[in-house]
């Protein structure tokens, strides 16, 4: 009887092991699918911002326009462009 009990509760501990380890490992998908989606909307922010801060300090665009177009306050644009020389 001893025995029959310990074989239950180390394939109950077994079973829970495997529920801990197969959550931590969707929970690293999960994880690493949010980053690159959010790694790659940052990068093309920055490479929108870089393109039109480029086309202002060659005074072919204003920095109203480049500011319209990614959403933000010319204050704003014009004080990242200053961050980014």
């Amino acid at each position: 009887m001893f025995s029959q009990l310990r074989m239950r509760e180390e394939q109950a501990l077994l079973a829970q092991d495997y529920a801990l380890e197969t959550a931590r490992a969707e929970g690293l998908e999960q994880g690493l699918e949010r980053g690159l989606e959010q790694g790659l909307e940052r990068g093309k922010a920055e490479g929108s911002f870089a393109m039109l801060a480029n086309l202002v300090r060659q005074q072919l665009l204003t920095s109203e326009v480049a500011s319209q177009q990614l959403g933000m306050t010319v204050a704003e644009f014009e004080a990242l462009l200053e961050r980014h020389k």
